[in-house]
């Protein structure tokens, strides 16, 4: 009776987990402070690139400000000619006067 034999069915010994992200970040930032161990030298390497990485991308750089403030100060330059161009030339004061037709 060998042919009519049916094999019992594999069992899949599935065991549900809950993916908690939060709790991950903080156990990884425990290791990461040397409070719990449970990273290997690897991941511990990880950890210091990732924090050194993402470290400039908190602060500006001197350069950047440096940047910033001299777009400021041409920008002021600018509407201050403008402003000036506009409300102390004779000629535009002529031109204005001429428009409403004094």
């Amino acid at each position: 009776m060998a042919f009519f034999y049916r094999h019992n069915p594999k069992k899949f010994n599935y065991i549900p987990r809950y993916y908690d992200p939060e709790k991950e970040a903080w156990e990884q930032k425990k290791a990461e402070l040397g409070y719990d161990a449970k990273l290997s030298h690897e991941e511990q390497f990880r950890a210091q690139m990732r924090r050194s990485w993402s470290a400039p991308k908190n602060e500006e750089s001197k350069e950047e400000r440096r940047v910033k403030t001299i777009r400021r100060i041409v920008l002021g330059v600018f509407v201050l000619f403008i402003f000036y161009f506009v409300f102390c030339t004779p000629m535009m004061v002529n031109l204005i006067s001429g428009l409403m037709g004094k």
